[in-house]
């Protein structure tokens, strides 16, 4: 879906509506791991209704963006 579309959608599109957040998130494959460490999930998510966007380092910072972004609309 593109930034136009989100923004427009209406209440009673399934693509859409007051209740629906729309997030695009982009992960970030690390090279091979070294030393055998992981570097877990890491990339960044943005809001769309909000055009906020913040880069990760794993799980919980994820979620705890997503969550707020949705307590803000």
């Amino acid at each position: 879906m593109h930034r136009q579309e989100a923004a427009t959608a209406g209440v009673g599109d399934p693509l859409g509506g007051a209740l629906t957040r729309t997030f695009v998130v982009r992960v970030w494959q690390p090279p091979e791991e070294s030393r055998g460490t992981t570097l877990g999930l890491r990339g960044v998510v943005e809001h769309l209704q909000s055009g906020e966007s913040v880069a990760f380092g794993g799980e919980d910072a994820l979620l705890a963006f997503m969550r707020e972004a949705g307590r803000a609309m």
